[in-house]
């Protein structure tokens, strides 16, 4: 396993840590409040912006490196297979 291969599996461990997790349900939260805010001045509302492009992007940063695992036989056995299994897994819902 190379350098950067470490690094992407690591970085996706990471992700779905219990902390993380935690982070995106407070970020999710406040965003439901955000969103039900009846007249959000525009910071907040830049704010919503900003949140969902940022989740959206390490979406997508998730899925490539899950990708590049995959495709590069970082993992072995069960750990490769619970990954493949769980490419539909987003970290914002």
């Amino acid at each position: 396993m190379s350098g950067i291969d470490k690094l992407a599996f690591s970085f996706l461990s990471d992700l779905h840590s219990d902390n993380v997790k935690e982070t995106f349900e407070s970020l999710s939260n406040m965003l439901e409040a955000l969103e039900n805010k009846n007249d959000p001045d525009p910071i907040e509302l830049e704010i919503t912006d900003v949140s969902y492009q940022l989740v959206e992007k390490l979406n997508l940063l998730a899925e490539l490196l899950k990708k590049y695992v995959i495709e590069n036989d970082v993992l072995l056995g069960d750990k490769i297979q619970s990954l493949r299994d769980d490419q539909r897994v987003t970290l914002f819902e």
